[in-house]
């Protein structure tokens, strides 16, 4: 394995998968590696979307990354630590970098940002469903409605109709799951026609109201009551706090890059892809020792 050639120092901000990738990776190659976790556990939106029974096992790729984190003496992890310039800067980093991944896409709807994940409130973003999955234990027959017909907003009906909830799906383009693989985005259509699903395509959210969604497709305007709703329109990066660490690291000759949801919300295997590159940013800085010549033995018969 390739080491690097002299003392290198390399922060990490943010624990989703591609963060950890990116510090397990340095550390394997001898870089004194430090990650810091705003939250108070690792593995991103990986580990929550695990919290679904549905998707308990996308919780293995996480624990692999735990135990790997755990078997590296040059790795420091700070978990409830948010990333500033003092903090990063007082660690004298060679190379940083952010992996603070990706926070609910909340257009400027009409009555969106004042009632979604609110107190007491019927109306949920992704990551507010999650957080509060004991409020959801007695759904049958209750009415819920989704706005979104992606992976996120799948996942959410295949949740609520496992338990005997009636589902409506709103979506603005003309099909359901248009980003999943074949294989996934069959296994949902299946689930959409199983539960018998109410389907409006080509249909856009235009505002929001407490007890229901008002939309509106070529023919009409109407209001989608419901008992809960789900506003599931993706994801977009979580930039917090990276413009003024950039700034920092550029005054200071240090290399910054940017990586996984935090650069556009993709795949889990997209940003971990990234997070490895972090060997191609040691070699741009010449601190990674050349790749040694492996003897190939001959073979004898």
């Amino acid at each position: 394995m390739r080491r690097v050639n002299r003392d290198t120092n390399v922060v990490v901000i943010g624990a989703g998968t591609a963060g950890m990738e990116a510090a397990c990776t340095a550390a394997e190659v001898g870089c004194h590696t430090w990650l810091l976790e705003a939250k108070n556990h690792v593995g991103g939106l990986a580990s929550e979307i695990s919290r679904l029974p549905e998707k308990k096992r996308i919780a293995d790729f996480p624990q692999f990354m735990k135990n790997r984190i755990a078997s590296l003496d040059n790795l420091m992890l700070q978990i409830g630590k948010r990333a500033d310039v003092a903090s990063v800067s007082a660690l004298r980093p060679h190379l940083i970098v952010n992996a603070t991944g990706s926070t609910p896409l909340l257009p400027p709807i009409e009555g969106l940002r004042e009632n979604i994940d609110v107190e007491n409130g019927k109306i949920f973003s992704i990551t507010g469903m999650i957080d509060n999955l004991a409020k959801f234990t007695d759904i049958k027959g209750k009415r819920i409605a989704v706005v979104g017909a992606g992976a996120v907003g799948l996942d959410v009906i295949e949740y609520f109709t496992a338990r005997g909830a009636q589902a409506v799906l709103i979506e603005m383009q003309d099909a359901a799951g248009r980003d999943l693989d074949i294989i996934t985005k069959n296994a949902m259509l299946t689930m959409l026609d199983e539960h018998q699903v109410e389907q409006h395509m080509n249909t856009q959210l235009m505002a929001v109201a407490a007890d229901h969604f008002q939309v509106k497709n070529t023919q009409q305007t109407f209001d989608i009551p419901f008992d809960y709703g789900f506003v599931c329109l993706g994801m977009r990066a979580n930039r917090t706090g990276l413009d003024e660490i950039e700034r920092w690291a550029n005054a200071n000759n240090v290399k910054i890059m940017n990586i996984g949801d935090s650069v556009m919300a993709r795949r889990i295997i997209d940003g971990v892809r990234e997070g490895r590159n972090v060997l191609d940013a040691l070699e741009d800085m010449g601190a990674l020792g050349s790749r040694e010549a492996q003897r190939i033995p001959f073979l004898t018969y």
